[in-house]
């Protein structure tokens, strides 16, 4: 496991353009660059994802046990913390009539690709002869159950965004009360899934890096203005950041609050760190382009490989399995681009 990563690394570290002294990029949160950031994310998951299915135990594969473990959910925040950011920037552009479209090219938007996805997860159970019960294939086009697909991220991306339509529904033009009260919102979801222990943790507690992703949006003006005055005020935001990040890490585990927090400092970490540095790789842009089909369509092959034994050679399996998922998704990315034709006047992006 250990060479897939090294491979991967080598990748980012190929694309890596870093700033000079008292130099800062403009433009770190562009579209481009948040996509690169999820690219490498998403390979990352998918490589979490595939463990789950072939058994690994060699000196190569222990170090990568130990980095997975570590990092947990921090494979996501990016995903919410780039996701609220956008949304925002979106609303201050757009305003009133973004947030009116929400149930429709959001919501609804994302939620259609989503039903596409369990369908097809539908027929590959039936095809290796799982059985499933009616409420939880019906569940699952919710994403509050799986019929092997991941679903716990597409539940809490619906949560949000009827929160932020909610939100910012009330508060009309104040972008920043809109913001306060998405934030307020998704605090109390949080608090009610920890108190009433209603679902798994890794349900919600990442959730609150949208809704800082969201607040960033609208201090991100003056954050740049102070933070980029020179390396000295940068290394120290930083070091104070990688400080929090270092203590929360060693005590995460003993409160799911810590645990949140943590999750919320790795975003600021990643966030600060783009400051600095570009990563450009044609590759790692496929990936960008495709995230969320390769993201929700990878454990088809899995499921399937697994099934008819092949789970018994686990690298081969990583490797076919690799490959069928980006077969899948460029198939699935030209059939939505078609859907989205129809559906929307514009396309839209899950």
């Amino acid at each position: 496991m250990l060479v897939f990563v090294i491979i991967l690394l080598a990748f980012v570290v190929s694309g890596i353009t870093a700033k000079g002294k008292n130099e800062f990029f403009a433009d770190y949160l562009c579209p481009k660059n948040t996509a690169t950031i999820n690219a490498i994310f998403s390979v990352l998951i998918f490589l979490s994802h595939g463990v789950q299915y072939v058994t690994l135990n060699g000196p190569l594969d222990l170090p990568y046990f130990t980095m997975r473990a570590f990092l947990g959910q921090i494979v996501v925040v990016s995903y919410l913390f780039f996701s609220g950011y956008g949304i925002m920037e979106s609303i201050g552009k757009k305003g009133k009539a973004y947030v009116k479209a929400m149930p429709y090219n959001r919501f609804f938007g994302l939620w259609y690709q989503f039903a596409i996805v369990v369908g097809m997860y539908f027929l590959t159970n039936l095809a290796v002869g799982k059985n499933m019960k009616l409420s939880q294939v019906l569940l699952a086009f919710t994403g509050f159950t799986s019929l092997g697909n991941s679903n716990w991220y597409l539940f809490a991306t619906f949560v949000l965004y009827i929160i932020v339509f909610v939100s910012f529904s009330v508060a009309g033009k104040r972008h920043w009360f809109g913001a306060d009260l998405t934030c307020l919102l998704s605090v109390v979801y949080v608090v009610i899934m920890i108190e009433g222990e209603y679902l798994p943790p890794r349900f919600y507690n990442t959730l609150l890096c949208f809704p800082l992703g969201m607040l960033y949006s609208l201090m991100k003006p003056k954050l740049d203005q102070f933070l980029m005055k020179n390396d000295g005020v940068w290394i120290t935001a930083f070091v104070g950041v990688l400080g929090a990040f270092l203590y929360l890490s060693q005590n995460r585990n003993q409160d799911r609050w810590f645990e949140i927090a943590f999750y919320l400092v790795s975003s600021l970490i990643m966030v600060l760190f783009m400051m600095k540095v570009q990563i450009r790789s044609s590759v790692l842009d496929w990936f960008g382009n495709h995230i969320f089909s390769f993201f929700v369509l990878q454990r088809i092959p899995m499921i399937v490989l697994k099934e008819v034994g092949f789970g018994k050679y686990p690298y081969g399996f990583l490797i076919l399995s690799f490959f069928v998922t980006v077969f899948l998704a460029t198939w699935f990315d030209m059939a939505v681009e078609k859907i989205n034709g129809v559906l929307f006047k514009k396309k839209i992006k899950g």
